[in-house]
């Protein structure tokens, strides 16, 4: 590859990495605004929180694109990379999340599990595919 080609897929890969961190954040406030608005803004009115229901699957669902289209832009062995590490994030987010969701009715929790539980498995688990990747492919 030539300096020009370098450069162009650099300032592609910034460009993309930018907007998935835009759509992200954007879908974040979003989803807290689902979580804390009906309780802090607007009194649990029904039609409010379907629209900020609506907002947020289109906000997700904008990140999502942008997300494809990162994927897209990279180089094959990126692709490989992020492929192991979404596989890995999948697996253990299946498989934690079907016994997280039993726990409370097997009466091994008195709390009701969290949906934000398997959110944070999921993302710990795609970093750790992610290191293991590289250290694999790289």
């Amino acid at each position: 590859m030539n300096d020009i080609e370098n450069n162009s897929i650099a300032k592609k890969s910034k460009q993309n990495t930018k907007s998935l961190a835009i759509w992200t954040g954007t879908w974040l406030v979003s989803l807290a605004l689902v979580a804390f608005g009906p309780l802090l803004l607007w009194d649990y009115h029904q039609a409010i929180s379907l629209c900020a229901i609506a907002l947020n699957v289109v906000m997700g669902y904008k990140m999502i694109m942008v997300n494809k289209q990162h994927l897209e832009d990279l180089d094959e062995l990126q692709q490989r990379i992020h492929l192991v590490a979404m596989a890995l994030s999948l697996g253990v987010s299946m498989v934690f999340g079907a016994v997280y969701g039993l726990l409370e009715s097997i009466r091994l929790v008195e709390f009701e599990p969290n949906p934000s539980g398997v959110l944070f498995v999921m993302g710990i688990s795609y970093a750790v595919g992610m290191v293991l990747a590289h250290r694999k492919y790289s």
